[in-house]
């Protein structure tokens, strides 16, 4: 269109010089230095028109011929960052498909012509981990660091969770360390130093994490809950595993009373407390639990632990019989108790009852354990035998 328009002007002008030659015959004469020149008006036109075309000309290739390099950088330029673009994208698809080796190859091809090289060098990292090559991984790592240090949290926190998927817990921890000491309110820095900590059992840096964790948005009112209890449930285990029935209990009064009324910290702790002799205080604190809801953990480690009047242990879990006779648990507790009370007969009825409810290994062992008691060796070995059996889900050859 701007070819033909162009023509049509060039026609245009011809036509134009053409009618004025051909009506007029004038001349132009010029005086230079002593020399006279003189021509015809058209002649003098069409040398003027050829004269302006020449220097334009001149003038257009100078200035052409001086910026030819820039346009031969920015050439260059652009055709390398479609060869970025192509193999990124190749990467990428490689990556998502799990051929690690060649998104490894295509990612390093695109980073010398990259705007963003770093970027390409942490793909290459992701993928030279898959390949199980730690140390293309960190090498890729530095590169990415070196070609952008601005983008040092990136980077950081791509080496952590690399670190963590290859169970460097300890490597991960130094580097999210480092990290948050650059940026303490970082979100991602935080999140995977919960699960750095986590992994390592630190239950005590979880708690410390948690509230600053719990002001953002990254977690659920349930999911930070959940992160306490196993907290704390750690904490609690920690202390029952180290004999320190003064570190146990020091860490349950330390524990908010809301949570201190969850089931599984109630649990966990009436387990550790197993360990020690004195549990009449449990034998309160699963009462007043199973009064606010039923639930057959707590009912099981009722008939465990010893009350300060175990009389009285035994009114009460019978009273619950009223809404949970058939309860093979409760009916367990209930043996459980009445042996430790010496009441072997009504020990035998309810743990035969709780057997015909519901077979459990445990109440198979207290029953041979009775068993035992009354001198009956051979059914005794037959309720061992059982509860093996449903304990491992094998069957005995029936050779004692």
């Amino acid at each position: 269109m701007r070819l033909l328009a162009l023509c049509l002007l060039a026609l245009l002008i011809a036509v134009g010089i053409g009618s004025i030659a051909g009506s007029d015959t004038g001349y132009v004469m010029m005086t230079i230095s002593g020399w006279k020149i003189q021509t015809s008006a058209t002649l003098f036109v069409i040398i003027l028109f050829l004269s302006f075309l020449a220097c334009y000309f001149i003038i257009r290739s100078s200035v052409r011929f001086w910026t030819m390099p820039q346009e031969i950088k920015k050439w260059r330029q652009h055709r390398g960052q479609r060869r970025a673009e192509k193999y990124l994208t190749q990467g990428l698809i490689h990556m998502t498909e799990g051929r690690w080796k060649k998104a490894e190859h295509d990612f390093c091809k695109a980073a010398p012509y990259s705007r963003s090289p770093h970027v390409n060098y942490l793909y290459a990292a992701r993928a030279a981990q898959e390949l199980h090559s730690i140390d293309r991984r960190d090498e890729y790592l530095r590169l990415a660091y070196n070609h952008n240090p601005d983008a040092n949290i990136a980077v950081g926190i791509t080496q952590a969770e690399l670190q963590l998927s290859q169970d460097q817990t300890e490597q991960a921890l130094a580097t999210l360390k480092h990290l948050q000491h650059e940026q303490p309110d970082q979100i991602q820095v935080k999140q995977l130093l919960l699960d750095t900590y986590t992994g390592l059992n630190d239950w005590q840096s979880v708690l410390t994490l948690i509230p600053s964790i719990e002001k953002t948005s990254l977690y659920s009112r349930e999911q930070i809950q959940a992160r306490q209890l196993d907290a704390y449930a750690g904490l609690i285990k920690e202390a029952g595993n180290q004999n320190n029935k003064e570190k146990l209990d020091s860490i349950w009064m330390k524990i908010p009373r809301k949570l201190q009324q969850h089931f599984y910290l109630i649990e966990v702790y009436i387990e550790e407390r197993l360990k020690f002799d004195d549990t009449t205080d449990c034998e309160l604190l699963l009462r007043q639990a199973l009064k606010r809801q039923w639930d057959n953990m707590l009912v099981r480690l009722y008939g465990l632990v010893v009350g300060n009047d175990t009389n009285k242990q035994l009114a009460v879990a019978e009273s619950w019989l009223q809404n949970h006779a058939r309860d093979a648990v409760l009916l367990l507790t209930l043996g459980r108790i009445c042996m430790r009370n010496k009441l072997w007969g009504k020990a035998r009825d309810y743990l035969q009852e709780s057997i015909d409810v519901k077979a459990i290994p445990e109440t198979y062992y207290e029953f041979a354990k009775l068993q035992e008691y009354d001198g009956n060796r051979e059914e005794a070995a037959l309720c061992y035998e059982k509860g093996l059996e449903l304990a491992t889900g094998v069957k005995s050859s029936g050779i004692l």
